[in-house]
């Protein structure tokens, strides 16, 4: 059976795979062959995204925060910072194993038929759309949190009737001097952008090599189908090992995958019931329409970070275990000895599903419905605070 390569022509019509070869991420400074301007930026970057914690757990600290909504918005802001540590640490620590990932995807398209790419080439272009849609999002959060800024700055100065200065974030020190207040909106501004660029480059890349990994689980399966082992066929043997060669390639493929991203997926998903309660409380409480448009989209956002990992990693579940139903539907009893040897040891290898784990937290569709009730819980629980400190007030 013959089968038509992928030629260089048809591979130029995947947009740029993966979410535009890091396109975004160039902002922080992180590219395959950095230049010293490029470690610089880059190290400037992690800094930044280092500094904001420690300022925030400073401004809890310093001040005396009787509000709850105050509260629970610092709080949400330390546990979304430690998260983009965590993601921008894969260009930091694993820089080489990300560009390694993307050429080791590309390179099994090798094994793949001229029929078969048109799925990779409509995954592109899906994913190219996503990206968009993520990054209108995200950009929208960053313009609220701006326009929140100067609109309270313009609300404060005439009340006081003297120019005050409210940054997006607050922090424990003064900076109503309009040199400090220029350098720290900066540092606000630049921290936003890095945090969109690193979250929004991480997160497709791993939707997008998700899904061409269960589209290659897909493939392996239908190969699988197909073979006839019977005794009869001369090439039966040959073919079920190029089958089994490229099954191995796929296996190798998503275990690298999965070992590179289990960290700051199990993070995310530690911390996203939290982050959406924090949200979630501080939507009801909030008057300012701004304010609560800007809290249900960083809501929507943090609910389609998780279900990016908890879908794909089901999906990729299931797709890994569905090779060994075609393996067993084969008829390898009609095979001779030494092909009935290759399709056991390759069936069992097929019944171990790949699973998206890290610790004691799995990416799959039912965490995320854990995290979601949780959620609930959380905020509900809070409203009950919140009305047991108003009755002590008064």
């Amino acid at each position: 059976m013959t089968r038509k390569a992928v030629s260089p022509c048809d591979m130029s019509q995947l947009n740029e795979f993966p979410a535009y070869q890091f396109r975004l991420i160039r902002f922080c400074g992180v590219v395959e062959q950095p230049s010293l301007r490029n470690n610089v930026r880059c190290l400037f970057a992690f800094i930044l995204l280092c500094s904001f914690g420690p300022l925030h757990v400073w401004y809890l600290a310093k001040t005396p925060v009787l509000d709850l909504v105050v509260t629970c918005e610092e709080i949400m802001l330390i546990q979304l910072c430690f998260v983009m540590l965590l993601k921008f640490n894969l260009f930091i620590t694993y820089r080489s194993g990300m560009y390694n990932l993307v050429e080791a995807f590309k390179r099994i398209l090798k094994c793949i038929d001229k029929a078969e790419f048109a799925r990779f080439v409509k995954c592109s272009e899906l994913h190219a759309k996503l990206l968009r849609a993520y990054v209108i999002g995200t950009s929208i959060v960053l313009l609220l949190y701006e326009l929140n800024a100067i609109v309270a700055s313009i609300t404060l100065s005439l009340q006081q009737n003297k120019v005050c200065f409210v940054t997006p974030f607050s922090f424990p020190f003064d900076y109503q001097h309009p040199f400090v207040f220029a350098l720290t909106f900066l540092h606000n501004f630049d921290a936003m952008l890095v945090t969109v660029c690193t979250s929004v480059t991480v997160d497709s890349c791993f939707s997008e090599m998700a899904s061409n990994l269960t589209i290659h689980f897909d493939i392996v399966r239908e190969r699988f189908e197909k073979l006839d082992l019977s005794a009869a066929q001369p090439y039966a043997e040959h073919q079920l090992r190029n089958v089994i060669t490229y099954h191995r390639e796929v296996l190798s493929l998503a275990q690298k995958m999965v070992q590179l991203y289990q960290q700051s997926a199990f993070y995310l998903l530690l911390l996203v019931s939290t982050i959406l309660c924090l949200l979630g409380y501080e939507f009801v409480m909030v008057s300012n329409i701004y304010k609560r448009m800007q809290v249900a989209i960083l809501a929507s956002i943090m609910i389609g970070q998780a279900a990016i990992y908890t879908y794909h990693g089901s999906a990729i579940s299931a797709k890994s275990v569905s090779v060994a139903d075609a393996i067993y539907g084969t008829n390898w009893y009609d095979a001779p000895l030494a092909v009935k040897k290759l399709v056991y040891i390759c069936l069992t290898r097929a019944q171990k599903p790949v699973i998206m784990k890290s610790g004691f937290i799995e990416a799959s569709l039912p965490t995320l419905k854990k995290i979601l009730s949780s959620s609930a819980s959380y905020i509900t629980m809070l409203m009950s605070l919140e009305a047991d400190l108003n009755e002590k007030k008064t």
